[in-house]
């Protein structure tokens, strides 16, 4: 057994890694603001020790530290400085230390699926910040030992949350559009990717990577479904989920933003730019792990999960 600290415990990973770490047997100190309530109310949360912090505190990483757990996992770091803050902390006095990456630490796909080591050219700061966390996990290991792994989840999907739809963003109307057989618009040939994972999987990456021990220290693994989808193929899918026929057009995303808001296109461009399509035969090497969802499974939970509370109609 061991001592495990999840800092951001009750967010869209932590829902499922929490309960699964606790049904492996280990003991769970659950860190969060505590101005979250859980939407999985399991019982097994009864047995977690609940800590109050704020990452702003001065003293976080002090307060983790004096924490003396076995293994801690990062759910909310988004900076290299600020790991970089928490692995002094811990140095010399921890087990494990697993961090949240992101699969946009990579740019555009050269070779597809896309493995950790490829295409390294990350859009924007959100991704610059996680492949330095990446290459810093790699150094401090193979630098001063340091027991860090990375994990990097594609667009996590999980029940309580709206996933990435069809046209990339996060409407809900597109979703309504397939399910009631109207026309829906996708930009350029519908042929862009989303590669999506639910958020058991990622918290599966993570287990597997306690249980992996040092086999895993200084590793990035990625944590998506085992195939990604295509913009075009997915609402095809999603409209044959309520016996239709998806009534698909496309037009050139220049002229296909303008139809619809700003936000939601800047999303798409987001996701449609990147196209993410990943391996995850590193993980399934190394640490034996295989995602249970596709990506369509995934999907489906979350959707039928908005459809039951009348979020979607």
């Amino acid at each position: 057994m061991k001592k495990i600290i999840v800092i951001g415990g009750k967010g869209r990973i932590g829902s499922y890694l929490v309960p699964m770490l606790c049904e492996a047997g280990h003991k769970v100190l659950c860190v969060s603001r505590g101005q979250t309530d859980l939407y999985r109310d399991q019982a097994v949360w009864q047995s977690v020790q609940q800590v109050v912090l704020d990452r702003r505190q001065a003293d976080f990483t002090q307060k983790i530290a004096d924490l003396k757990g076995d293994v801690v996992i990062d759910l909310i770091c988004f900076k290299d400085d600020d790991m970089h803050q928490m692995v002094e902390a811990l140095r010399g006095n921890i087990g494990h230390y697993i961090v949240c990456g992101s699969l946009w630490m990579h740019g555009p796909s050269t070779i597809v699926p896309c493995p950790e080591h490829l295409n390294r050219q990350p859009i924007g700061e959100y991704g610059q910040e996680k492949l330095k966390m990446d290459d810093s996990i790699q150094r401090l290991y193979a630098t001063a030992g340091f027991p860090g792994t990375i994990v990097h989840p594609g667009h996590i999907v999980a029940e309580g949350y709206r996933p990435v739809n069809p046209q990339g963003n996060l409407n809900l109307e597109v979703f309504s559009a397939l399910c009631h057989g109207r026309n829906l618009a996708l930009p350029n040939l519908g042929m862009e990717t989303l590669h999506h994972v639910h958020a058991a999987d990622v918290a599966g990456v993570m287990a597997a990577a306690i249980e992996a021990g040092s086999l895993s220290f200084g590793q990035g693994f990625h944590a998506a479904s085992p195939a990604a989808l295509t913009l075009a193929g997915y609402a095809r899918e999603v409209a044959a989920w309520f016996g239709r026929q998806a009534d698909l057009s496309f037009q050139p995303y220049e002229t296909w933003a303008k139809s619809i808001s700003d936000e939601d296109a800047a999303a798409t461009y987001d996701h449609i730019s990147r196209s993410p399509n990943a391996s995850m035969e590193k993980a399934r090497r190394m640490l034996g792990f295989t995602p249970r969802y596709t990506s369509l499974q995934a999907i489906r939970a979350a959707v039928d999960w908005l459809i039951e509370q009348g979020t979607l109609s």
